[in-house]
């Protein structure tokens, strides 16, 4: 069974809030994922996951894979024939402000820049679980604006309204994974509106052209790795219980199951904003 539990930073210790500090400026975030909260349940394999692959994550090859999986992704989305409803149009129906409106897409567009990145070092970690891989990578320089600037608050499913947490159930029930990922969590404080944005997102999630879509997104994320070294961290594991193994092998596995989809389906999201003025325009 999975970590289904997120330590949130005030949870934990000196050294992995260090980590938290260090996981949002490698991949300029500005917040932690969910998968790394998690994984602070097992803090040995959490230190020497993360002081084998931060190197790794900040180098020109890493950064390289993302922008092409980033470029990937966005052309399937584009390609593909999947649309929610007119965002702005939908806001405005449930009486937020417009001054609200960018503001919601802009936290849509995060995810957009964060979750290919993030499946990519999910497989990173998936591979250092089978035995690891062989390559080599060259040091990068960051300079991390988005982290440094703002923090985006993404909810712990603890703090949930009832209504929240009924739509939470959904989508744990829908994605057959046990924690709720934070491109949901972050509109929780709108509860219509992420109710209503979900029910859009399934249908489009159900759709058997958009979930060869989201195979081929995973897919092309194995492909990129090709050379981007891990060492096997079967070493890791040997510090943990059995159980605690067990779960740390089943929490990655269950966020990849999960991320190509929402990948995909972030970029179909924020497209949805602004969708109905290109077609007046066109």
């Amino acid at each position: 069974m999975s970590f289904a539990r997120a330590y949130e930073e005030n949870e934990v210790g000196p050294e992995l809030r260090r980590i938290y500090a260090e996981l949002r400026t490698n991949f300029d975030l500005p917040f932690v994922p969910t998968l790394f909260k998690n994984m602070a349940a097992a803090p040995p394999y959490l230190k020497g996951m993360w002081r084998d692959l931060a190197p790794v994550a900040a180098s020109r090859e890493f950064h390289a894979a993302s922008a092409a999986l980033d470029d990937f992704v966005r052309a399937q989305a584009i390609g593909g024939v999947w649309r929610l409803r007119d965002q702005e149009r939908m806001l405005a129906e449930q009486k937020i402000s417009t001054n609200d409106m960018p503001v919601l897409a802009g936290v849509v567009g995060i995810f957009v820049r964060t979750l290919p990145p993030l499946l990519l070092f999910a497989r990173l970690m998936q591979s250092g679980l089978h035995g690891g891989q062989k390559g080599r990578v060259t040091s990068g320089k960051q300079a991390p604006a988005l982290s440094r600037l703002v923090t985006l608050h993404v909810p712990n499913e603890r703090e949930a309204s009832l209504r929240a947490w009924l739509i939470y159930a959904d989508i744990r029930r829908t994605l057959k994974t046990r924690s709720v990922m934070s491109l949901f969590r972050a509109l929780s404080p709108f509860p219509s509106y992420l109710a209503s944005a979900w029910m859009d997102s399934k249908t489009v999630l159900a759709d058997r052209d958009f979930q060869r879509a989201g195979e081929e997104v995973s897919q092309r994320a194995v492909a990129l790795l090709r050379g981007i070294p891990v060492r096997d961290h079967a070493e890791l594991l040997k510090e943990l219980s059995a159980e605690q193994a067990r779960d740390v092998r089943e929490t990655v596995e269950d966020f990849l199951r999960t991320v190509p989809a929402l990948a995909l389906l972030s970029v179909v999201w924020r497209r949805s904003f602004y969708d109905a003025k290109e077609r007046k325009a066109a």
